[in-house]
């Protein structure tokens, strides 16, 4: 019996949990997803469309998402949409007001399946507000809902405890994101890397999200966010995948450092804003090593390689990137951070260091006893502590 060629419509029903995630370029949101009675978690990217070209284009690089399948990649299972006749009037009416400088993660609190295939008790810690109506569908993308949080949130908490995330981690994490992007690549430039879109999930396990999503935020030409834009696309210049490695040196630069290099006033407009990035690209600014002195040498390199100017002096591809963090710099001693090894870091800053196991402490010996990365003004160089400071004042 060959049921080759047979269509059937889904039965699948959404029912909105509560609020993740905002910023720019949409809202996203928990959704439980409920067939035939089997429930599970989603998440459910909103999206911006901008008439039928861009509807197309966004559809197009869905497909490609979709089709994406690695350990380090959000999965993407497709689009769904609303008509907004039937969202809420106070939701609609702020969607537009969304800024790109204000995106964060927040901490969806959710007591796992009761009985009938419900969830309770499933709550934000802020209500969803505003978004405009411009479409007659709110397009939204469907991941998987990963539990844990993202590496800007894991930065930020860090930086509130004069902390920052030791320094073999932080590479690990970067090396996962550039596995991501190699096996990508053959298919897909991202456009959009950033801290906000790299998860960290409870088992220790980093994802890359929001593929085939970035065409969605093309404000005045430009795709992806403004601290962690390449040259290219900041002067509006073709790119290719060796913008994400831009992008993702950024990512490590203030991961290593602390420092933001393209940190720009959030309160100024767009333009504006834009033309400060652009003058950035004048500047030179010193290697990580030179910024704070617990970062290796080997590591300085790879990080200024990746945020070479031109792109042609960049690393050719992620799978360059991933062989000299993995050889030069993470295994190149032997043992190294693994999923394990993040997981247990992530349990060990949850409970503030202060509830740790000797299982913990063996997934990271090669933190050598030094579990936590101080914030400290002793270990910033004269030029990393005004480069920190001219940063932050912006």
């Amino acid at each position: 019996m060959d049921l080759s060629g047979l269509k059937f419509g889904s039965s699948s029903a959404y029912t909105i949990v509560g609020e993740i995630e905002r910023g720019g370029m949409g809202v996203v949101l928990l959704a439980e997803k409920n067939s035939e009675g089997v429930a599970d978690l989603v998440a459910l990217k909103t999206i911006r469309t901008k008439g039928a070209d861009h509807e197309t284009r966004l559809k197009q690089e869905a497909n490609i998402a979709t089709g994406l399948r690695h350990e380090n990649i959000v999965k993407t299972y497709g689009m769904e949409s609303i008509p907004y006749a039937q969202l809420p009037a106070e939701f609609v009416q702020g969607y537009d007001t969304l800024s790109s400088d204000t995106g964060h993660r927040l901490k969806v609190q959710v007591r796992r399946a009761l009985p009938g295939g419900r969830f309770a008790d499933a709550r934000t810690r802020l209500r969803i507000s505003p978004p405009t109506v411009i479409d007659r569908k709110l397009y939204l993308i469907v991941m998987d809902y990963i539990e844990g949080t993202d590496l800007r949130t894991f930065q930020n908490e860090h930086v509130k405890r004069d902390l920052l995330i030791p320094v073999p981690l932080a590479a690990f994490a970067v090396s996962r994101v550039a596995r991501a992007l190699a096996y990508a690549h053959q298919s897909i430039v991202h456009r959009d890397i950033s801290p906000e879109n790299v998860l960290l999930n409870l088992q220790g396990v980093v994802k890359l999200s929001d593929f085939g999503v970035a065409v969605s935020g093309e404000a005045g030409g430009i795709t992806g966010k403004l601290p962690y834009l390449s040259p290219e696309q900041i002067l509006g210049k073709e790119v290719d995948l060796r913008t994400d490695l831009y992008s993702l040196g950024l990512v490590l630069y203030l991961l290593l450092t602390g420092v933001s290099l393209q940190r720009v006033p959030s309160k100024k407009p767009l333009a504006e804003r834009l033309e400060f990035v652009r003058k950035l690209l004048d500047r030179s600014f010193p290697a990580p090593g030179l910024v704070r002195n617990d970062v290796p040498e080997e590591l300085s390199m790879i990080c200024m390689k990746m945020l070479a100017r031109d792109p042609a002096r960049r690393y050719a591809s992620a799978e360059e990137v991933v062989r000299d963090l993995e050889q030069k710099h993470l295994y190149a001693r032997g043992f190294g951070p693994t999923n394990n090894s993040m997981q247990a870091y992530l349990e060990m800053f949850d409970a503030s260091f202060k509830e740790t196991t000797k299982e913990q402490f063996r997934q990271l010996p090669f933190l050598h006893g030094q579990i936590q990365r101080p914030l400290s003004a002793a270990l910033y160089t004269r030029e990393g502590k005004a480069l920190l400071e001219e940063t932050l004042n912006r």
